[in-house]
């Protein structure tokens, strides 16, 4: 009788090791298969991560900026101009860019979109600095409605800083309605001085909420030469 006890304590141990096993490859199997064939919301929710931290985007949504989610953004390939570009809110200290303060003109640039994996290239001019050009980009949407998130990397009084520029708006035809554009400090640990903090930030938007195709290279190269007499700030001043 012990013996038989002894036996079929040594078969429950050992389909009880089976199951385990069993649970863990299974296991492993659906993560090795979801490693390699991650679905759309994984692709781009990872993405977006890469660009900005969470917290960050709450705290541009806190400021009224608008974030339209999905995977099935519209086409927005094209340069667009926004003006009157025109403050909305910020969470800078005294900041002297009260809402209503008009901005310089800005214009923004999208190249390259991409359904499959969600980038996007993204050029501006006058939301950061005179010229920015992000260093990872991605998309976000669905119908006419679209979200850009770019990464930034700024160079400012000896040091450097990273930024979210995040644009929003909704396709209507050849223009942007609606558009509206968020920056943050997202790294400050290379900043030099008179550069606002990280988690500071502003929001802005198109004064007459249409902005129109323009040329990107003629437009810029305008708005450099009246950047060096004009008092108008660009967003980050």
């Amino acid at each position: 009788m012990k013996t038989t006890k002894t036996n079929l304590t040594m078969v429950a141990k050992g389909c009880a090791f089976a199951l385990i096993v069993g649970v863990v490859l299974q296991f492993a199997a659906c993560s090795k298969s979801k490693d390699i064939n991650p679905s759309d919301e994984e692709i781009l929710t990872k993405k977006i991560e890469d660009i900005i931290p969470q917290q960050y985007v709450d705290s541009l949504t806190k400021l009224g900026f608008t974030i339209n989610k999905g995977t099935t953004p519209p086409n927005v390939d094209g340069s667009y101009l926004f003006k009157p570009f025109t403050i909305k809110s910020s969470n800078i200290p005294n900041d002297p860019y009260t809402p209503g303060y008009l901005l310089m003109d800005g214009v923004v640039k999208f190249y390259e979109q991409s359904t499959s994996d969600f980038s996007i290239k993204m050029l501006g001019k006058n939301f950061i600095g005179a010229a920015d050009t992000s260093v990872v980009t991605a998309i976000s949407g669905s119908g006419n409605k679209f979200t850009v998130y770019g990464k930034v990397k700024a160079y400012r009084n000896g040091g450097y800083n990273f930024y979210a520029f995040l644009m929003s708006g909704e396709k209507d035809g050849s223009n942007i309605k609606n558009g509206i554009g968020g920056i943050i400090n997202i790294d400050d640990s290379h900043s030099g001085p008179y550069t606002i903090r990280e988690g500071q930030g502003r929001v802005a938007f198109d004064g007459d909420y249409t902005s129109e195709p323009t040329d990107f290279n003629s437009k810029t190269t305008a708005i450099t030469e009246r950047n060096t007499i004009s008092s108008k700030p660009s967003q980050l001043k």
